[in-house]
């Protein structure tokens, strides 16, 4: 551990106790290595990742707080417009960065992002105001995302909705890529986004999403239920498609070939669109006996259900062709690596995604239902014999991901441009 503790400022769009495990985690590293980090936030209400708040400096700014729901969705439709029109968002949150940096020896700037740029715009501004290095993470970008469908939900539900998506898309692109130009270094989260990011600017290093080794190991638990358990969110189907999967479950009941007694599936799901996705398709395939629908948990019982679980559902699409979901590696799938249980993910994206899984040797990416009703007896039989499943994985590959590891990396990075400036 170094002798002198720098001091970072980290910038970003969301953060423990709601989202961003990446940065929550590496928050949870960094002192390790040297960092101390100050982090400044937009609030939002979510509690999955409370456990990463503890001894955390963070500052956050609620932009919407009214216990009154009318007046809050108003001020969500004013400050919508605003940060469009004037970077209302970029204004308040640099009022705060600016306090911060001139009262604390601030050694390095971070922002995190995914398709918003508005934490990366403080961050840009203040590096060159300050003359502090500036290191912007991507954990999104807009272009991943099949025809803006990320952006069409965050817009207000009007007739213009897809004009009105064209012209943010275009206007957020626009503002990212002259941020890009001016970071000393990026880091993002896939070699395909490393290589989009490139373009603009040739400093890119790709650091993987993760687990936590404290968390996530595998654990061998014998369970009276077969269960295929998937936890998070479904952003919509053109992203995560599970139609494949309900096919095949809905086939190997035509068939007789499982017990809704025994054979359980289980989703713990973020938000109420998720829950509404599967229970629509559930109801149109006939197999609501098999599946149970529950709310997310915080992320320190994950494990618990992951260990318990015989598969693992990792839900994808394909990703290539046009206008189809690109690169994306989000914190699940490496959740699930570490604790070596059986990954089904449906649909194959034929591109990162099972490459990970293949050099794991942690399971299959389908691309049929066929492939899923065959990994599922496959498995199924396996329960009947030992009553648990456990996936021989190739532990060396899996060990990369490691969130420590990857905290590592990001304050090997930092000591390099704050040596150098």
């Amino acid at each position: 551990m170094n002798n002198k503790m720098n001091n970072i400022l980290i910038i970003c769009d969301s953060f423990p106790p709601a989202f961003n495990p990446r940065m929550g985690f590496l928050c949870k590293y960094l002192r390790s290595f040297g960092w101390n980090p100050i982090i400044i936030t937009e609030y939002l209400p979510q509690k999955i990742y409370g456990q990463l708040t503890e001894n955390q400096d963070i500052r956050y700014v609620n932009f919407y707080h009214s216990k009154n729901k009318i007046i809050k969705r108003i001020k969500y439709i004013f400050v919508f417009v605003a940060d469009f029109l004037f970077n209302l968002k970029n204004i308040i949150i640099g009022k705060k960065a600016i306090q911060i940096i001139e009262n604390q020896d601030i050694s390095l700037i971070l922002s995190s992002s995914s398709f918003r740029p508005y934490s990366a715009l403080t961050a840009s501004k203040l590096s060159r105001r300050y003359r502090i290095p500036f290191v912007m993470d991507l954990r999104d970008i807009i272009e991943q995302f099949p025809s803006g469908d990320q952006i069409s939900k965050k817009t207000p539900n009007i007739l213009l909705n897809k004009i009105l998506t064209k012209i943010i898309v275009k206007k957020f692109i626009r503002q990212r890529n002259k941020i890009l130009k001016k970071a000393d270094f990026i880091t993002t989260v896939s070699q395909w986004h490393a290589d989009i990011l490139s373009k603009y600017n040739k400093n890119v290093k790709l650091i993987y999403n993760g687990f936590d080794p404290d968390l996530f190991f595998p654990q061998i638990t014998k369970n009276q239920h077969f269960i295929i358990a998937y936890t998070g969110r479904i952003e919509s189907q053109a992203i995560k498609d599970p139609s494949l999967f309900f096919e095949a479950i809905a086939n190997l009941l035509a068939k007789n070939k499982i017990d809704a007694e025994i054979f359980k599936i289980k989703f713990y799901l973020i938000n109420e669109e998720s829950k509404k996705i599967v229970a629509e398709l559930v109801a149109n395939y006939g197999i609501a006996d098999f599946v149970e629908i529950f709310d997310t948990v915080q992320n320190y019982q994950i494990p618990q259900i992951l260990n318990e679980s015989s598969i693992l559902l990792l839900l994808a699409n394909k990703s290539t062709g046009e206008n189809t979901p690109k690169g994306i590696m989000g914190t699940k799938v490496f959740e699930y690596l570490a604790v070596e249980k059986p990954i089904l993910c449906v649909r194959n994206d034929e591109s990162c995604l099972e490459e990970t899984i293949n050099c794991a040797n942690a399971g299959i990416a389908c691309s049929t239902s066929a492939q899923v009703e065959n990994f599922i007896l496959e498995k199924y039989a396996e329960w009947q014999t030992y009553g648990y499943t456990h996936q021989i994985v190739n532990k060396e590959y899996i060990a990369q991901f490691s969130r420590k590891k990857q905290a590592a990396q990001f304050a090997a990075l930092f000591s390099k441009l704050t040596k150098r400036n």
